[in-house]
C-alpha cells in the first residue's frame, strides 16, 4: 500500500529505465524500504539536467520521491555509488543486468510490507560492489552464484540441498536436482514429471557454502574452482530461477552471441 505521505526518501539502486516525453524518463529502482518503486526523472534528457548521470542503471542513489497520482516525481539524487568498474567490462555489466532481470521477475511495485526489502537491498548492493570489484570471470560467477542462492531464499524459494526433498534422508553423494522443486532428491526418489539433474558431491557441497556464507566472505572452495566449473552451477541455479519467472532472464544473450 503507497504511503500517503506528500514525498519521502529513501536508498535505490536504478534497474531499469525507458522514455516517457522527448525529455522525461522513467526510472524502475530497487529501494531499501519500499522494494521495487518507479519514478519520473523529469527533464533528465536535457543537457544541464540536475539529475543527470545519477538516473543511469546500476547506480545508487539517495533519492527523494513526490507522490503522485500515477508515478512518483524524483525530485532530487545524491549518489551513493556509481559502481563505475562494472560499465568497463561486459562481463561484469552483463552479469549485473542479469541480476536486475531477477529483481524485476520477482519483486512487486510498492511492496512497502514486505519484511525482506532491506536485506534484498543490501544483498544486492553488495554483490554489485564485488562484481564491481572481481579481478576475473571466476570472481564474478562466484559473486552472482552467490546471489542467485541468497536472492531465493530471501523470497521464499531457497534451494534444498542437504537432505532429500522427498524422503527428508541426508545426502551422502551428489543426488538429483529438481529444478521445479528446487532442491535435491536421492536416487529412491527421483522420478515423476520433475526436471532432474544429476550433481556431483562436490557441487552439492561447493553450493551449500556459498549459500551459508556471508556475501563478503570466501568459502574453502573459492580459490579451488575455475571458471568451468562456476559456469556449470550459475547454469543450474539459471534453469531454477527461470522455471519460477514468468520472464527468463535474457541478459546473457550479449555474451552467447558473442561466443
Amino acid at each position: 500500500m503507497k504511503s500517503i505521505k506528500e514525498s519521502f526518501v529513501t536508498d535505490a539502486i536504478n534497474i531499469k529505465t525507458y522514455p516517457l516525453s522527448d525529455y522525461d524518463n522513467i526510472v524502475v529502482m530497487f529501494s531499501r524500504e519500499r522494494g521495487l518503486i518507479k519514478g519520473i526523472a523529469k527533464g533528465v534528457k536535457r543537457p544541464k539536467s540536475k539529475l543527470g548521470a545519477r538516473m543511469q542503471m546500476l547506480v545508487a542513489n539517495k533519492i527523494m520521491l513526490k507522490n503522485g497520482r500515477n508515478f512518483d516525481t524524483i525530485c532530487e539524487a545524491q549518489a551513493l555509488n556509481t559502481f563505475n568498474k562494472l560499465r568497463a567490462n561486459l562481463d561484469k555489466l552483463t552479469y549485473s543486468m542479469y541480476l536486475t532481470e531477477i529483481i524485476s521477475s520477482f519483486c512487486t511495485d510498492g511492496d512497502e510490507e514486505n519484511t525482506n526489502n532491506e536485506k534484498i537491498y543490501e544483498l544486492f548492493y553488495g554483490i554489485l560492489e564485488n562484481i564491481a570489484n572481481s579481478q576475473n570471470k571466476t570472481e564474478i560467477l562466484l559473486n552472482v552464484i552467490k546471489f542467485q542462492l541468497k536472492f531465493m531464499s530471501l523470497i521464499g524459494l531457497g534451494a534444498e540441498l542437504k537432505v532429500c526433498l522427498k524422503c527428508g534422508c541426508k545426502l551422502e553423494d551428489g543426488g538429483y536436482f529438481s529444478v521445479a522443486s528446487g532442491g535435491v532428491v536421492c536416487k529412491d526418489c527421483k522420478g515423476g514429471s520433475d526436471i532432474y539433474i544429476g550433481l556431483h558431491k562436490k557441487i552439492r557441497e561447493f553450493l551449500i557454502a556459498q549459500q551459508n556464507s556471508q556475501i563478503n566472505s570466501k568459502t574453502q572452495y573459492d580459490s579451488l574452482v575455475d571458471e568451468n566449473f562456476c559456469n556449470k552451477c550459475f547454469l543450474l541455479l539459471k534453469k531454477y530461477t527461470d522455471s519460477h519467472s514468468s520472464r527468463p532472464a535474457r541478459a546473457l544473450r550479449v555474451l552467447e552471441n558473442m561466443t
